[in-house]
């Protein structure tokens, strides 16, 4: 996603961004149960002070702009990660084609980590935080702490699924292969699986329906539910993380909406009352719904 960031803040406030030097992180593995924290620990994070006046000049120079023998400079600007009233995103110079940067000891391990798109990043990139509250159209810049990049990545690591056993729903992390997770929780027994688009979640559900409760999931499954996993998958390949609260509306709007589609007017481009243009995120879009439609 590319574009210019209009930068809403009080013109003396000062806000924190984070900038990521290239780095490499391949002697640190992923099964590690300090991955994240490891990563955090590494000389490869600078915080950036900026204010409404200079903060498009100093990403400029942070980002090394100037130093490009490039004739048109592409900055991208991605969404690594979200959160109930958050959203957190990455800028950096696309240099994939340039063969002047594109060298081992330029490339950015770490920020093509946090990068949910399949792009390698080479040089510096620099991370910054929106408060986007969910049920007011506003989106403003939030200081960000070397704290918030170690959530992403443990999330990302160890996934929030939501399961119903014993007769109660509750929060769990899983981590890796989920088919060895859902062979452990289901005990050994054949599970049904299916996948739903809503309300700009990617809801799967794998459920064992022999026995149980009729009506645990809404009317998303008409079968009695003796257990059941919910997870969401952010990518093709990349699991995101849900949460109880989000799998409670769901259910709850299952049974009182007619589509499940998100509504068209969360795609148009649209501002909020400072003129910068409104990303929704899949925690505003349900919170939004689910409050005009909550009884």
């Amino acid at each position: 996603m590319e574009e210019e960031i209009p930068i809403i803040m009080d013109s003396d406030e000062i806000v924190d961004c984070i900038l990521i030097k290239p780095s490499k992180i391949n002697d640190i593995s992923w099964t590690d149960p300090n991955y994240s924290k490891k990563i955090m620990e590494l000389d490869a994070f600078e915080i950036i002070k900026v204010t409404k006046d200079n903060f498009l000049k100093s990403i400029s120079e942070k980002l090394e702009i100037n130093k490009y023998k490039m004739e048109n400079i592409a900055v991208k600007n991605e969404y690594i990660g979200d959160e109930p009233n958050y959203l957190y995103e990455m800028m950096y110079v696309e240099l994939i084609n340039n063969d002047d940067y594109v060298t081992d000891d330029n490339f950015n391990e770490i920020a093509t980590l946090f990068n949910l798109v399949d792009e390698k990043i080479y040089s510096t990139a620099i991370v910054f935080k929106n408060y986007i509250p969910s049920l007011v159209e506003s989106m403003n810049l939030s200081s960000i702490s070397k704290k918030d990049l170690e959530t992403i990545l443990y999330d990302r690591v160890y996934t929030k699924v939501v399961l119903w056993n014993d007769d109660k729903w509750y929060e769990d992390r899983a981590v890796g292969d989920l088919e060895l997770y859902a062979n452990t929780f289901f005990e050994g027994d054949n599970f049904h699986k299916m996948e739903i688009a809503f309300l700009m979640h990617n809801i799967n559900i794998w459920f064992t329906s022999d026995y149980g409760e009729p009506d645990i999931c809404g009317k998303l499954i008409n079968k009695p539910i003796e257990k059941c996993i919910w997870f969401t998958m952010k990518t093709d390949e990349l699991r995101g993380n849900l949460t109880l609260d989000e799998v409670k509306k769901i259910i709850y709007l299952s049974n009182v909406l007619n589509s499940y589609l998100t509504p068209k007017e969360y795609y148009e481009e649209k501002h909020d009352s400072n003129g910068r243009e409104i990303n929704y995120n899949k925690y505003q879009v349900l919170d939004q719904i689910y409050s005009l439609n909550k009884k």
